[in-house]
């Protein structure tokens, strides 16, 4: 069984019916019967026990119990990153969501193919990331954007790390509440992206003396930051 379900809405009490694909998971790939404890979620902090009352190949109804909220996990972490294959990018979306990454930025670069829309896949990577790991809040995954929409977003984190060779050990970074890693694409940052990023108020951190592909360096990042909350 999942660690967790997530259900748009979570009501405080009651009964209700789960979505299909839940139903199906539960009654068709885990054999759930009437009476089984259900861990339910609403991506958003809000936690409940389910009781499963009825159960069919297309439908199941659960009663709400044990409701509690989860405060968000501290420190907060942001990556943005350009993605690589697709493959490899779902893979970080999927082991960032269990390190705990907060947010996801994917990011078109010089170097970076261009980006198609995969949001509504990468959503559900994240949920199932998610599920089975017991996150209380589901990631936020924004659709790509490029380098210079990035760089002037308004709701950045003051504390901003460019994951590059050579720099200082992000793990002597000092602790703070909310941070951004960005990872650059395999070709790495041109020098004009380069010169942008650093005006942006990024400063460089490393993470030991090997390099990383970008995928592996955006997971190591997140988790030394995650480390230190």
């Amino acid at each position: 069984m999942a660690h967790r379900y997530f259900l748009p809405e979570l009501p405080p009490s009651g009964e209700l019916d789960l979505p299909e694909a839940v139903a199906h998971h539960l009654g068709v790939v885990l054999r759930a019967r009437a009476g089984a404890e259900v861990p339910l979620g609403d991506g958003r902090g809000g936690l409940a026990m389910g009781r499963l009352l009825a159960i069919g190949k297309r439908g199941a109804r659960v009663a709400i119990q044990a409701r509690t909220t989860a405060p968000p996990a501290a420190p907060s972490v942001q990556v943005a990153f350009a993605p690589p294959k697709w493959q490899r990018a779902e893979w970080l979306l999927e082991h960032g969501t269990e390190v705990g990454i907060d947010v996801f930025r994917p990011v078109a670069t010089a170097r970076t193919r261009p980006l198609g829309e995969r949001l509504d896949r990468w959503l559900r990577i994240t949920q199932a990331a998610a599920g089975q790991c017991d996150r209380a809040w589901l990631p936020t995954v924004l659709p790509p954007v490029s380098l210079a929409e990035l760089l002037a977003a308004p709701d950045l984190p003051s504390q901003r790390w460019l994951l590059e060779p050579g720099a200082p050990p992000l793990v002597t970074a000092p602790a703070a509440p909310a941070a951004l890693l960005l990872v650059g694409p395999e070709g790495g940052f041109t020098a004009a992206e380069l010169d942008q990023v650093r005006s942006a108020g990024f400063h460089g951190a490393g993470l030991g003396p090997h390099v990383l592909r970008s995928e592996t360096a955006a997971l190591v990042g997140a988790a030394v930051l995650k480390a230190r909350g």
